[in-house]
């Protein structure tokens, strides 16, 4: 056998290998897709706004995950696409952006119940309230509870953005600095 023989062989030989170690363990990518219930602000402060209209603040979320996972412990990086409406004071926004959590969990009952946790990048594709000086990139945090059936999943998360925002809209809102995006989101993925 001459050298790139030999190294072609090895090379095949190793990818086999991590093909065959990755297929067998619990590792691999996928989609999900779920819905979110949006607040702006503190949940509690803002209890009789959802209280008098909750379907308002109702949105989705469509994406790709990678999982990645090393005995009980898994590292689960997404890109999502999120839709968030929001009524304050009976106005309406809309905001579409793109999410990149990433998030390190654990299977505390085998591989059917997880925790998890993380930050996430958001990036502002489209806002209402881009003319009122919201920011296009925020830092926020998830944690979460998953159930996992084979390659089905469905987990339930809470987000909330750290940037203080300041937002005023005439006659509508003055922000007081808690102008932070946060929901509640219930997913359900497909793993590959």
């Amino acid at each position: 056998m001459n050298r790139l023989s030999k190294i072609t062989f090895i090379a095949l030989i190793f990818f086999t290998i991590s093909v065959s170690s990755f297929a067998q363990s619990n590792s691999g990518w996928g989609i999900k897709g779920g819905l979110n219930y949006n607040s702006n602000g503190k949940y509690f402060r803002d209890a009789e706004f959802v209280l008098s209209d909750p379907l308002n603040n109702w949105g989705y979320n469509l994406g790709l995950f990678g999982k990645f996972e090393a005995g009980p412990l898994f590292v689960r990086p997404e890109l999502v696409y999120t839709q968030l409406n929001s009524d304050i004071n009976n106005v309406q926004f809309r905001t579409e952006r793109l999410d990149i959590p990433v998030l390190v969990g654990l299977n505390v009952l085998g591989p059917v119940v997880s925790v998890f946790a993380g930050p996430a990048l958001h990036y502002t594709i489209e806002d209402d309230l881009k003319s009122f000086g919201y920011e296009k990139y925020n830092l926020g945090y998830q944690f979460g509870i998953g159930l996992n059936f084979n390659s089905l999943g469905l987990d339930l998360r809470y987000e909330r953005e750290l940037n203080d925002q300041n937002i005023n809209i005439d006659n509508v809102f003055t922000g007081d600095g808690d102008f932070k995006y946060q929901q509640i989101t219930l997913n359900m993925s497909i793993k590959f």
